[in-house]
């Protein structure tokens, strides 16, 4: 094979890794900012079973969250996927922070802050800040009696956000 040859293959498979990504990125723009690092990949879901108010429900997706944006601290948080349930817009992800015992909602929750990519979870530098559920100004002025035990959580819910009040996930 000539040198010539093998150019033409290097420059049409960059091509086509380039139009891959590009039309990629008109349904998904988060997989732009992660080829860029400023969204990284979550996952797919963790084995867990969800009860909101006293039933089974499988519709919530629980992901858990071990490292902070820009930082090598541990975290210890799991992020909890809503969008079934969420149709205002206000509470379609949001996150238990394990170490500090505070659940809170994300600064940007937009296709371009969380996306699921052929079933595994992304998250946007944005997506991953939060504002607590106590914060009178950005959070929802509420205290949800967060508890926390080896494998399980409960908390409740602020009223008149989605359509359950109480929630208790059962960590496998």
């Amino acid at each position: 094979m000539t040198l010539r040859k093998l150019l033409k293959i290097v420059v049409a498979l960059f091509l086509l890794f380039a139009v891959a990504v590009g039309l990629t990125s008109i349904n998904h723009p988060i997989i732009l900012k992660w080829l860029s690092g400023s969204a990284r990949h979550i996952g797919k879901p963790i084995q867990a079973t969800v009860y909101t108010d006293g039933q089974i429900n499988n519709g919530i997706k629980v992901f858990h969250v071990d490292k902070y944006w820009g930082s090598s601290e541990k975290a210890n948080n799991y992020l909890l996927s809503l969008t079934e349930y969420d149709s205002l817009g206000m509470l379609k992800y949001f996150n238990i922070n394990l170490n500090e015992k505070w659940i809170g909602r994300p600064v940007g929750a937009s296709k371009r802050d969380y996306d699921f990519i052929a079933g595994h979870l992304f998250q946007s530098e944005t997506g991953g800040h939060f504002s607590p559920f106590q914060d009178d100004m950005k959070g929802f002025n509420f205290d949800p009696q967060l508890s926390i035990s080896d494998r399980q959580i409960k908390f409740n819910m602020p009223p008149n956000t989605l359509k359950f009040y109480s929630v208790r996930i059962e960590l496998q």
